[in-house]
């Protein structure tokens, strides 16, 4: 895909409800109408909470130990692209650079994510895959709408 078929984000927020599960909010800007939404299992949420700052484990996590030996290896890490949703569940790509030759990885997008976070590198998003937030006006005219139907 084209680079101008992307949106970089930017912005990556972390929200855990009891309720909804963990969830990983992605958008190009903090005032941007449009986002990308992920649900993410616990050792994920961690791992991008460590990399924004908010926990600090005693023990490395899993991506550091990748990070580790990738750095010590030489791989640079260049950019993220989360690209597709197929059957509910979302693709990435890891963008690297190995003694002069870009290489390409599958990812899970939380792992990307992470990763990216960590060596402060791209996070690319399909536009494709955004979704707008409602207006105030158009949430109260869906309130409005579930409460004249019957169920």
């Amino acid at each position: 895909m084209e680079s101008k078929d992307f949106v970089e984000a930017r912005e990556v927020y972390i929200k855990t409800d009891r309720i909804q599960g963990n969830m990983v909010v992605l958008k190009e800007s903090e005032n941007d109408t449009h986002y990308f939404l992920m649900f993410v299992g616990d050792a994920e949420i961690t791992a991008i909470a460590k990399e924004k700052g908010l926990v600090e484990p005693k023990r490395p996590l899993t991506h550091d130990l990748y990070i580790s030996i990738l750095n010590r290896s030489g791989v640079v890490i260049e950019r993220v692209e989360i690209f597709a949703m197929q059957e509910n569940t979302y693709y990435a790509k890891i963008y690297v650079r190995i003694q002069g030759e870009e290489a390409v990885f599958d990812s899970r997008p939380s792992d990307a994510v992470a990763l990216a976070l960590h060596q402060k590198c791209p996070i690319m998003v399909s536009k494709k895959l955004l979704r707008r937030e409602l207006s105030p006006e158009e949430i109260q005219e869906y309130e409005m709408i579930v409460r004249t139907v019957k169920f």
